[in-house]
């Protein structure tokens, strides 16, 4: 158990604790709490992005004989969750899996996942508020990282899976709770859109559908995770074959992951310990 072992073993920790924290954020993050899609995406930035390279590094010692790449490569990687995602599936692929399951999905939903990461822990998006408030010029090419994804994952999901009868009761609850409360309640809120919500008819539909959408946009982010449970066995499994005794048991940290997509919608809480 050297420093390097110890190394590894806190990194997959890390790793996947990060994505764990960032699924949680999700199901919290509504317009009223927006600060927790901020959350999530700083969670599942990290938490993607040390997870592809921790599997490089794993990958760049099984093949060279246990020598692992310098910390030169590491940086070269960059921060692109997307390109970095590529890159772990092409091990994957080369290292023989080829399941579904094992493989990086690759929907219009997941891209939109991967971009909206992508351009967050690239920093063109992250600290998109005081760059806003800073007029910095670079800001104009981007869109708030709250509304992308809203735009990039959410309605994509309710285009997929939000049925009509859903969207009617819906409606009618929302209706029925504008009656109630009538001209009492006042509200001031934006959606994630940036849209202003000032209609308890609006505030009502716009909890309805993200909450809807909640379950599937977790399953869609947790498939991703999943690829990596697949791939560390795969790593391990290499290792042990080689008698690469300095690489730990790394699936075991991504082993929460490794489960059906009905138990990703389930789920609302996460972590690996």
């Amino acid at each position: 158990m050297n420093e390097i072992w110890q190394a590894l073993n806190r990194e997959a920790g890390i790793s996947a604790e990060h994505l764990a924290i960032g699924v949680t954020a999700l199901g919290k993050a509504n317009y009223a709490q927006q600060a927790y899609y901020s959350q999530a995406f700083f969670a599942l930035t990290i938490g993607f992005e040390r997870s592809a390279k921790l599997a490089m590094v794993v990958d760049h010692s099984l093949e060279h004989n246990g020598v692992f790449p310098s910390y030169q490569m590491i940086r070269e990687y960059g921060h692109n969750v997307k390109d970095l995602l590529g890159k772990v599936d092409e091990i994957a692929a080369r290292r023989g899996l080829s399941a579904a399951e094992d493989r990086l999905p690759r929907t219009s939903i997941h891209d939109g996942i991967t971009n909206v990461l992508s351009d967050f822990a690239s920093n063109m998006t992250r600290y998109y508020n005081l760059d806003l408030i800073t007029r910095d010029p670079r800001v104009i090419k981007h869109v708030d990282p709250i509304r992308a994804w809203y735009e990039k994952v959410i309605i994509p999901v309710l285009t997929a899976h939000y049925p009509k009868s859903a969207r009617g009761r819906h409606q009618y609850n929302a209706s029925l709770i504008s009656q109630i409360l009538g001209s009492d309640a006042k509200l001031l809120y934006h959606a994630e859109t940036g849209d202003l919500l000032d209609s308890v008819y609006e505030a009502s539909m716009q909890t309805a559908i993200t909450d809807y959408a909640k379950p599937y946009v977790r399953m869609y982010v947790m498939q991703i995770a999943r690829f990596f449970s697949s791939l560390f066995s795969e790593l391990e499994n290499a290792a042990h074959r080689c008698q690469l005794e300095v690489i730990p048991e790394l699936s075991e940290f991504f082993a929460i992951f490794n489960n059906s997509d009905e138990y990703f919608r389930q789920r609302r809480s996460w972590s690996i310990y």
